[in-house]
Parts: structure tokens; sequence; C-alpha cells
């Protein structure tokens, strides 16, 4: 199978794409930081390819388009590529920032792999979005929104891709806390390895699930959070 991996530097995405490529995958892995993808991309030199990428450059889909030729075609989309920091004084530079990347350049690279998928006529399209996307959490509206958006969007295509009988299967990647860089510093209940996370996002691709939860008991808790009154919800504390 053929995968690229947008957001390949650190965390959940440098996890898949490693267990990927030990399972004799080809790979290719792209970000922002050049050296992290040459570490990954040394330790499985005949199953990795690598490329700098930031998701707001005006020219990514040429270079996504340069790395599927270099693939030899694409199978497995996965857009890995997330940003998040505390903001409850909203300031606006954070808030930008957080869309521009979660929002805009998530469907700039969606559309572009789509349409690629279209025209193949097959495909597996998958981003990691966030328990967070289920309710709004005070000091993350844009994380929150912009993880929510995600969601919905892959509900919106999938439909449509059913619809029109396109065969381009849909994941949406639900983790809860996991130990990487984004909540670093912070401590949070319930938080699973980067290790065991990667695992179970792999494992669940493999098998073309439409939702993977990262673990399963979020899938529960995302559901009770859906049931909770706003009134209440408006009322409880943030750590």
């Amino acid at each position: 199978m053929k995968i690229i991996i947008l957001g390949a530097t650190s965390g959940l995405g440098r996890g898949t794409a490693e267990l990927f490529a030990q399972a004799g995958h080809q790979v290719g892995i792209a970000g922002r930081r050049v050296e992290r993808l040459q570490e990954s991309a040394a330790k499985y030199p005949n199953q990795m390819i690598y490329s700098e990428m930031d998701v707001n450059d005006p020219n990514i889909e040429t270079k996504l388009s340069e790395m599927i030729d270099k693939l030899g075609g694409l199978d497995l989309f996965l857009y890995s590529s997330g940003v998040g920091k505390e903001n409850f004084d909203l300031d606006y530079g954070i808030e930008s920032w957080t869309n521009d990347v979660n929002i805009n350049g998530f469907t700039k690279t969606v559309c572009f792999v789509y349409n690629y998928f279209n025209v193949q006529g097959s495909g597996h399209l998958a981003v990691i979005s966030s328990i967070a996307g289920f309710r709004g959490i005070g000091g993350s509206s844009s994380y929150s929104a912009s993880k929510a958006y995600q969601r919905i969007y892959f509900e919106a295509i999938a439909q449509g891709s059913k619809s029109k009988n396109k065969k381009i299967t849909y994941s949406t990647i639900i983790p809860g806390f996991v130990d990487t860089e984004i909540i670093a510093g912070r401590n949070y209940p319930l938080t699973l390895s980067c290790d065991k996370a990667s695992k179970i996002i792999y494992k669940g691709l493999i098998c073309k699930k439409r939702y993977i939860y990262v673990d399963g008991k979020w899938r529960f808790i995302a559901a009770f959070m859906r049931i909770i009154p706003n009134w209440l919800w408006e009322r409880m504390p943030i750590k």
C-alpha cells in the first residue's frame, strides 16, 4: 500500500508512519521540520520518502503531486497536521493560526486528494480530529471548532461519495488525551502513550474503520459529552 502522512514530524503522525513502514508499506512523510522527517526516513530507507511541506504553502498541491509520483501512486492519505494552544484571552493571532492549519490547510489538501482518488476510482482519506470536536472547550475555542469542522466535513463528503457511488473510504480518528507535544506540560486524566495510540490508529486504518476512537472508552465519553445540557456544560470548571 502507498501512503502519504501530512504532519509526520512528531506525535501520532510520526508514530503511525513508522508502523506502516515497519509493516512493509511505501510511506511518504511530510511536514515542516525536515530534520525529524530525515530521522524517520533513515530508519526505513526502503519504505520511506520525505518532503518538507507546510499545509498553507501555496504550492502544497504541487508538492503532494510530486510525492505521489515518487511513490508510484497513492492508496491512503492521512491528514495529521494539527495545532492548538490554550487561549482564554482570545488572541486573534492564535485563533487565526489554528484555523489556518486545522481548517484551511486541511480543506485544501483533502480537496486535492479527493479529486485524485475520484479520477483514480478509489482511495482512503483519513484525518486525526479530536474528542474536543464534540463540544466547545473553554480556552480552546478555535481548536474545538476546527476539530468539529474536520469531523463534520468528512461526514458530508462521505455521504456525498456514497450517493454518487464513489469508491472512496473515510476514516475520522478521534483521540482523547495522548502524550504528545500538543498537551506537553499539562496533566490530563486518561492519557495514553503515543506508542499505544499510534498502534490503535494503525490497526483502525488497516481495517478501514469509519471512526477510530483512541482508545475505545472515548466513544462513550463522546456520547456522554453530547447529552450534557448546555446550561450545565457552560458551568463546568476548566482547569
